[in-house]
């Protein structure tokens, strides 16, 4: 039962590796400190909701769905380049949580 609970929570989900090798997975934690970095000079309110967004989402899965918001917040401060910049630095944090036809540069 702990395993299906850890599997839902995204704690325990299925490694994804195209060349078949064990993958070593950054923790969720991680991931989640990784986004708000990103975040660490955007101060209007659309970024205070996504902060929000992010520190209760409860799986890879769903942080990486946060890229878009991330993009705009991040843009609206600065620019689209450095959006995108600030955006592909994440993928190698979510390698091993998504298939890596997912883990798409913008």
């Amino acid at each position: 039962m702990n395993t299906v609970i850890q599997r839902i929570l995204g704690l325990a989900a299925p490694a994804f590796s195209d060349s078949g090798r064990p993958v070593n997975r950054v923790p969720v934690e991680q991931i989640r400190e990784s986004l708000l970095a990103l975040l660490h000079d955007c101060r209007d309110m659309r970024t205070q909701r996504l902060i929000y967004k992010v520190n209760v989402a409860k799986t890879p899965a769903d942080l990486w769905l946060l890229r878009s918001d991330l993009h705009q917040c991040i843009a609206q401060t600065h620019s689209q380049s450095e959006a995108a910049e600030r955006i592909n630095s994440l993928i190698e944090v979510f390698e091993g949580w998504l298939p890596a036809g997912q883990l798409l540069r913008i």
